[in-house]
């Protein structure tokens, strides 16, 4: 058969087609270039095991006045965020029916010390009278039984009285500690019940934190450790305390220790009610190998690190057991002094070909051209 100039142009061209060599593949053959900045050296730290914490702070003392006696609150001097200090008078209620009770048992004190004086003199004048046998003696006994009710009678008034001037003087109200009002219960007007609530003073110079960590956990506390918090809101603050003390019973149902630490607020910065968080040191500090935590990666759900080794990109399964200031303790597939991505800088292929960007020379700088002045003719 006889092929046509058009065919044998067709064939022509699928027999180069063939014979040509397949383009290279330019994703097998790119380098991927690091910056220093994007490399860190893994490095050996001493890490301590760190127990989180949280919970929301309240004062560390607080005390509520409450009506010891029933009356109107004739005056009420301060309110809330007020500054009082321990005895300072607050409040009054109406003292006007205490005095007179008062003054009623004052007066049954006076006739009764009089009605015991005369007892007394009855009964010196009997004690002659039985010695030169004038009077028999249940006469005598007499004289002194009626002696002896009318002491019994002068210490009831007396006690009477005591407790009249004890209920007048609490019709005035003082703050029991230093510290804020942080409640005002009633106003000025009403009247108050024995025991009513009237104001709330909170002593924020120390506060205390009620948190709750894992049984396993608070088996390695102690009162005295250290604690470091941050309060919400307050973020720039750095809080320092120690544990006080421990619950020595666990919660039902969640199975956690109830733990109490002490803050010191001398400054005031803070308040009751705000939420804080934080860590305690729950062991003694090994020695780890350490990663930044902006350098970890988690893919399907494993822990992964890109390392540079030589020329190549090796990803790392890893596993953690610490986390802190930024840090992260590797306890395996990772050796110190090797040099891994800092960031997640996107995809990367295990065993992908890479390099160090080398650092830019720093630039010359050129000097200024100096104008020359002809030197002048003389």
């Amino acid at each position: 058969m006889k092929l046509t100039p058009i065919l044998l142009a067709i064939a022509a061209l699928s027999l180069g087609a063939c014979n040509r060599a397949p383009p290279p593949d330019a994703a097998a053959t790119a380098v991927l270039e690091f910056a220093a900045a994007d490399l860190v050296n893994a490095e050996l730290r001493p890490m301590a095991p760190m127990a989180q914490l949280s919970g929301t702070l309240r004062p560390w003392r607080e005390a509520t006045v409450k009506a010891k006696v029933a009356g109107e609150l004739m005056a009420l001097g301060v309110r809330e965020g007020d500054t009082v200090k321990q005895g300072q008078v607050i409040g009054r209620i109406d003292a006007t029916d205490y005095r007179a009770r008062l003054a009623g048992s004052e007066a049954d004190v006076a006739a009764a010390q009089a009605a015991l004086g005369v007892a007394e003199k009855n009964q010196t004048t009997q004690e002659s009278l039985l010695a030169k046998n004038f009077i028999s003696r249940n006469a005598y006994d007499t004289t002194a039984g009626n002696r002896d009710a009318a002491k019994a009678r002068l210490d009831a008034a007396r006690a009477a009285a005591d407790v009249g001037r004890k209920a007048l003087a609490d019709t005035t109200l003082v703050a029991p500690i230093d510290g804020i009002v942080s409640a005002r219960i009633v106003q000025a007007g009403e009247r108050v019940p024995v025991d009513g609530r009237i104001v709330t003073v909170s002593d924020i110079t120390r506060l205390e934190l009620a948190a709750s960590v894992p049984a396993a956990e608070a088996a390695r506390l102690a009162p005295g450790a250290e604690i470091d918090l941050t309060v919400e809101g307050l973020d720039d603050l750095r809080i320092g305390g120690r544990i006080e003390r421990i619950n020595p019973s666990a919660a039902p149902g969640s199975r956690s220790i109830e733990l109490y630490a002490v803050i010191d607020n001398r400054e005031g910065r803070l308040r009751g009610g705000l939420f804080a968080q934080g860590q305690v040191t729950a062991g003694a500090a090994q020695e780890y190998v350490v990663v930044p935590a902006s350098a970890l990666r988690e893919e399907g759900g494993d822990q992964v690190l890109y390392v540079l080794a030589g020329d190549k990109v090796q990803r790392r399964q890893v596993k953690t057991a610490i986390a802190q200031g930024g840090w992260v303790a590797v306890t395996s597939g990772l050796a110190a002094g090797e040099s891994v991505v800092r960031y997640n800088l996107g995809p990367l292929k295990d065993g992908a070909s890479a390099k160090i960007k080398p650092a830019a020379a720093p630039a010359v700088p050129v000097a200024a051209p100096v104008a020359v002045r002809p030197a002048p003719t003389s």
